[in-house]
């Protein structure tokens, strides 16, 4: 039962082993997946230093690896994925940058058309106001006039009264 007992303890050893060699990230290759996403963007040349630092941190690591120091690749390969992923970073950064500016262009368009807008309504109801006013007066105008019934006349109907020479005595002189 001791020997029996001791395999299962070796097994479980080996397994949480490879579990925690499961567990690490591989640096390696998240670096060289993310310079690939830094690549293909339009805007990669804002990171170009990085890049270069991150790649050179990969060769590095490859030249430790090859020589057998796996310590030491292991940090050139943490260091490199730190490069691209600060690379990756300020190439959202910049995008998101791009992309405010426009909504804030957007923005200030939509102002000026809106006090554009404003100033048109504000008008409008000015000039209706005006309208508005005039068509008050002219009925006015009209309620305090009498009403006419004859159009005879030059001065609307009324007329003054004729004035009749003074009769001359036929026996005066």
């Amino acid at each position: 039962m001791p020997r029996h007992f001791l395999r299962i303890l070796i097994a479980l050893a080996v397994l949480c082993a490879g579990a925690v060699a499961l567990a690490q990230p591989d640096d390696r290759g998240a670096a060289e997946t993310i310079l690939k996403e830094v690549e293909a963007s339009p805007k990669k040349d804002v990171a170009q230093e990085m890049v270069g630092r991150a790649k050179t941190a990969l060769d590095r690591g490859a030249r430790m690896r090859s020589a057998g120091d796996e310590s030491h690749a292991r940090m050139a390969d943490a260091v490199a994925r730190t490069w691209a992923e600060a690379a990756r970073d300020i190439v959202r950064a910049v995008e998101v940058e791009e992309r405010a500016n426009a909504a804030r262009r957007n923005a200030t368009d939509a102002g000026t058309q809106a006090e554009r807008e404003r100033a048109l309504l504000e008008e409008a109801i000015a000039q209706t106001g005006r309208v508005r006013a005039q068509l008050e007066a002219v009925e006015r105008e009209s309620k305090e006039q009498p009403a006419r019934t004859s159009m005879t006349g030059a001065d609307g109907g009324v007329s003054a009264p004729k004035k009749t020479p003074p009769a001359k005595d036929a026996g005066a002189k």
